[in-house]
């Protein structure tokens, strides 16, 4: 624990996430004639509340740890400056002074960016001035009169939406797809490779009881021996054929490391020829037993040196798994414990308990009762099972599996080496399951390198995209894009509300563009809404582009251009809450009923229902299946029947398609 006159000043300990740097502040980097005045400034910001005229809102949090660190280095260029001005106490700065500083700042070559946080930084000395001492505070009512930062270094805007690049969704889906893989299929065995590893390693291996007090010779003789009657290898160096693995030999008869010297390789290759014992190519633990498709995912065991390539590969997956279909923010996910797992005794929601990580309302660090859930999916909870099998650390994500040291333990690894990770993952699917065409099966993002930052804005869009438009939205992910980031308590998380508003804004208008200029070149539609589809169209046809800095502007936007046009699968929902039998449906039956479509409960007898060409080539291709069905001997009765009442309710829609659509004279569109 640092005393205040210590030169460095350790805020690691204060701050609730395990994935981070460590933080030092170095006082020595500062004048020694105001080192003492700052450090009681940065002594107020750990005792007391964020300053409301800060924050905008009254909290009860102090500032965060990462915050304190910006305002600890851009106070050290005022505190030069004010040395080079010959000013040694911060009462003697008064608004001449400010004004000078704001004029040198402005002058710099720095970003926008580096100016505000130079300027912000003596707002907040300023903002905490009640609890500085008199000497400590600012000589001034209110600093530049209250004008706005961004103003001062007239930065422009920067817009309250993510800016962050979505990942393409043909590389999320591989990515998410092979994630899974990796932890269902391949997890077992390497976390099984791991786990005989580990025992072999620290001498707690049910095959090594045998040597327990003998010596190296003996163990080594007793070793061959059995080798001998199995027909087993010894351990050997890659690269050097018929070179025994001292280290690895050692191992396995349980000697400590220190004696698990080059003498007992030499040993073991006398012996090995006298015995005509075969030595490995390599180092193999485990066995494989999963399999991809009709063969083992690798031809031969793991071997040592693999290990730890896979295990970090093992691990990214569980990330992406995790991060990914929680909608959780990185450090959120790196900062899962054992034992998170939870159910909503109410509800039977799947659950993962742990500590949100943005926002006013998050407190200190508090292990023994974390506040924040996630509802989840079964192979969110599965793969958190596979990390707490891997190893008994606290932490889902430990730093390091092999060191034991206190960052290694205590801590999580941090963002840019997850990030570092998935890379691995990725080259190293595509190097060892490249597809026959020569295609990759993860193909690489064309915007840039994978961020785990970036799963949240690519979950906003597959929400609202897939798998059929906001039909799908409203059903198969209602419980994530509501509840994902939503406390219990009630309090929204809005960057991801403002995601998922973004992302609708888009697709509707994408669909309304795409819509529209296929009526235009000449698309049928028939069916009881069919008029309703092409007024409904012509409405919001003529959209020029809106620039929206607000999720109300958003929220304004959709309700002028969205025409609540529904594509479903071989059908076009133009809802109508009132006529809508979906909602019938469900109010017959209890549940309530919102305002949108449903198509579990959709009927054919709709009045909201439409059919487009798309949805009719989409028929033409199930009627197929449906009659082959319907005509299999080997079906059972109720099958071969309802699949011909599909075949033939299809038929009929294809016909009375048909026998609506225009006739096309000459000089009309096709």
């Amino acid at each position: 624990m640092a005393t205040f006159d210590d030169d460095i000043w350790p805020l690691t300990p204060a701050h609730p996430d395990r994935h981070i740097d460590t933080i030092n502040l170095h006082w020595k980097t500062y004048p020694s004639t105001l080192a003492g005045q700052f450090k009681c400034f940065v002594l107020a910001t750990l005792d007391h509340p964020h300053p409301v005229v800060m924050s905008g809102q009254k909290t009860h949090d102090q500032a965060s740890c990462g915050n304190i660190k910006i305002w600890f280095m851009r106070l050290r260029a005022f505190a030069a400056w004010l040395e080079h001005h010959n000013v040694e106490r911060l009462s003697d700065v008064d608004d001449t002074l400010l004004d000078a500083y704001l004029e040198h700042v402005r002058a710099l070559s720095a970003s926008d960016g580096a100016k505000y946080q130079l300027l912000n930084a003596v707002r907040a000395l300023w903002a905490y001035s009640e609890h500085l001492p008199a000497d400590c505070r600012l000589d001034t009512a209110v600093p530049w009169n209250g004008a706005p930062i961004d103003t001062l270094v007239e930065r422009p805007p920067q817009g309250r939406f993510n800016a962050t690049p979505r990942i393409a969704a043909a590389t999320m889906e591989a990515l998410l797809d092979w994630s899974l893989r990796i932890i269902e299929d391949l997890g077992p065995d390497i976390c099984a490779a791991w786990k005989h590893f580990e025992l072999l390693d620290s001498a707690h291996h049910p095959s090594q009881q045998g040597y327990q007090d003998l010596s190296p010779r003996e163990c080594l003789l007793l070793f061959a021996k059995e080798l001998a009657r199995t027909g087993g290898a010894l351990p050997g160096t890659p690269g050097t054929p018929g070179k025994v693995n001292a280290v690895h030999l050692g191992r396995l008869v349980g000697l400590e490391k220190s004696r698990r010297s080059e003498s007992l390789a030499q040993q073991a290759r006398v012996l090995a020829d006298e015995a005509r014992i075969p030595i490995a190519d390599d180092c193999y633990v485990g066995t494989i037993s999963a399999r991809l498709g009709d063969r083992p995912w690798r031809n031969r065991s793991i071997t040592v040196a693999e290990l730890p390539r896979l295990i970090r590969i093992l691990m990214a997956a569980g990330f992406v798994v995790l991060c990914y279909l929680t909608g959780a923010r990185p450090g959120e996910v790196l900062a899962l414990r054992r034992g998170c797992r939870a159910v909503d005794e109410e509800t039977g929601e799947l659950l993962i308990q742990g500590r949100r990580g943005e926002g006013f309302d998050r407190t200190p660090l508090d292990p023994v009762a974390p506040n924040r859930p996630w509802v989840t999916v079964q192979p969110v909870r599965d793969t958190i099972a596979m990390l707490e099998s891997l190893h008994d650390a606290d932490l889902l994500f430990p730093a390091s599996l092999r060191k034991k040291t206190r960052r290694a333990r205590q801590f999580a690894p941090r963002t840019s080496q997850i990030n570092r990770d998935m890379e691995i993952l990725l080259a190293w699917v595509n190097d060892n399951f490249a597809l026959e065409d020569g295609s990759l099966p993860i193909p690489p993002d064309p915007t840039k390198h994978l961020h785990g930052s970036r799963f949240r804005r690519t979950l906003a869009y597959f929400i609202v995209r897939r798998p059929r438009g906001l039909i799908a939205a409203a059903l198969q992910y209602s419980p994530v894009s509501t509840k994902v980031t939503l406390r219990y308590a009630g309090e929204g998380d809005t960057s991801w509300l403002e995601d998922l508003a973004v992302e609708k804004l888009e697709m509707v208008l994408e669909q309304n563009d795409d819509d529209w200029t296929r009526i235009q070149g000449g698309e049928h539609v028939s069916g009881p809404s069919a008029d309703e589809y092409r007024s409904r169209l012509s409405g919001v046809a003529r959209f020029s582009g809106r620039v929206v800095r607000s999720v109300r502007s958003v929220e304004r936007l959709l309700d002028q251009t969205d025409p609540d046009i529904h594509h479903g699968d071989a059908m076009t929902c133009v809802h109508r809450a009132e006529t809508a039998e979906c909602r019938r449906e469900k109010l017959a039956l209890g549940p309530p009923a919102d305002s949108g479509p449903d198509d579990s409960f959709c009927r054919s007898s709709c009045i909201n229902l439409g059919y487009t060409d798309r949805d009719i080539a989409q028929l033409l291709s199930k009627i197929p299946a449906w009659e082959a069905t319907a005509h299999d001997p080997l079906a059972p009765q109720p099958r071969r029947a309802r699949a011909a009442a599909l075949a033939a309710q299809a038929r009929s829609v294809v016909e009375a398609h048909e026998a609506v659509r225009p006739v096309v004279g000459e000089g009309d569109a096709a």
